[in-house]
């Protein structure tokens, strides 16, 4: 059992360069790319389901579309063109399949079925497999597109043409509906820019940081502890009465409407009651308004997973649990070469001690916390 070096594994999706070779004006990588197909696969499913009329497992295109790339820590980025190689297009394949069950392996033996299908299985020949494998393109056409509106370096533009008949070729209907709603450049066009640029919004200001951070590489690893905490409650811990898809949902796009607000050091905004109320509100305000943007049919649900991601019930109380487990684990590594943050690293830890007695915490503390430190992270 590593849990551990699998929460290593998450951590470290973000040294995972991604269009890195082209000199992009916006840096990627492998989290903020899994981020987007996270949230994106959240509109595919509404779409598959209530304009479609197709119902589908909701919760496993989620899951495959957030994890499906965990392999990437082991291969880096290869570019799709030598993938298709013939010479190397087997062995890279192969290597990644192995690669993928071996993070699997990581895991608790009660979580691993669940991982094997998001891990391993994420792209295969299911509809859900074809629909993850046009999201992961999808993420790419809208990561060309930003950089042909911002910059003048040809590839992106070509590229983003090619992308696009790729995703047209796919047939899929979910898509093609997605991809004229886009083309419209109106509300539907907005919101997705929201998720799109949520990486431009940087966290811990004010702080010397060693490892760089966003709202989109947060959000990547608050959805995947959501994910493995939920799984481990269920599972090990015998809690089934979680809704996993709509954990994973909220802890997904929890942070959303920050693409307009901000992100707004916590202490301040939690000075005093007063302060507290009022960014409660101010925050509730600007996700109605982006979710106002979006046709009427995504409505319900949007406003459950962002206006109210932190609910007061047991759901609510995981994303808060997974989104301070982070916080935990940013803390963590920046204390090594920032003496600040072992202010925040205790702050945090007490906070989360005292506040919390759920099962995937007391687990969290007693058997993964430990291994987080900079020297372990670096040495896997």
């Amino acid at each position: 059992m590593k849990n551990g070096k699998f929460t290593n594994t998450i951590i470290r999706m973000q040294y995972v360069p991604r269009w890195s070779e082209y000199a992009p004006r916006f840096e990627d990588n492998a989290s903020t790319h899994s981020f987007r197909c996270a949230a994106l696969s959240i509109l595919v499913g509404i779409i598959e389901e209530k304009v479609l009329g197709c119902p589908l497992d909701k919760l496993k295109l989620l899951g495959r579309s957030l994890w499906g790339d965990l392999k990437n820590t082991g291969t880096g980025s290869i570019k799709h063109v030598t993938k298709k190689e013939s010479l190397v297009m087997n062995h890279i394949r192969d290597f990644e399949m192995e690669l993928s069950k071996d993070i699997v392996s990581y895991l608790s033996k009660s979580l691993q079925a669940h991982a094997f299908d998001y891990i391993v299985n994420a792209q295969d020949d299911t509809h859900i497999g074809r629909l993850v494998d046009a999201i992961d393109t999808l993420d790419a056409f809208l990561y060309c597109h930003r950089e042909s509106r911002h910059d003048t370096n040809p590839f992106f533009h070509a590229k983003h043409k090619e992308l696009k008949q790729t995703l047209v070729d796919t047939g899929l209907k979910s898509i093609l509906w997605l991809l004229e709603e886009y083309d419209k450049e109106d509300g539907f066009y907005e919101f997705i820019q929201y998720i799109v640029n949520l990486d431009t919004v940087k966290r811990w200001n004010g702080s010397y940081n060693l490892v760089p951070d966003n709202d989109a590489t947060h959000s990547f690893r608050v959805a995947s502890l959501a994910l493995f905490n939920g799984l481990l409650e269920m599972e090990r811990f015998g809690n089934k009465g979680i809704d996993l898809y709509k954990l994973l949902a909220k802890a997904t796009l929890h942070d959303l409407p920050e693409a307009l607000s901000g992100d707004v050091v916590s202490n301040f905004k939690h000075n005093n009651p007063d302060i507290k109320f009022a960014f409660e509100q101010y925050e509730k305000e600007t996700a109605l308004y982006m979710i106002n943007k979006l046709p009427e049919l995504f409505h319900e649900d949007m406003i459950e997973f962002i206006a109210h991601s932190k609910s007061d019930d047991y759901v609510g109380e995981m994303v808060d649990i997974a989104d301070k487990l982070d916080a935990l684990i940013k803390a963590s590594l920046e204390m090594r070469n920032n003496p600040h943050y072992a202010d925040t690293y205790y702050n945090q830890l007490v906070k989360v001690q005292h506040k919390y007695e759920n099962p995937c915490v007391i687990f969290f503390l007693a058997y993964i916390l430990h291994d987080l430190a900079y020297s372990n992270l670096i040495g896997q």
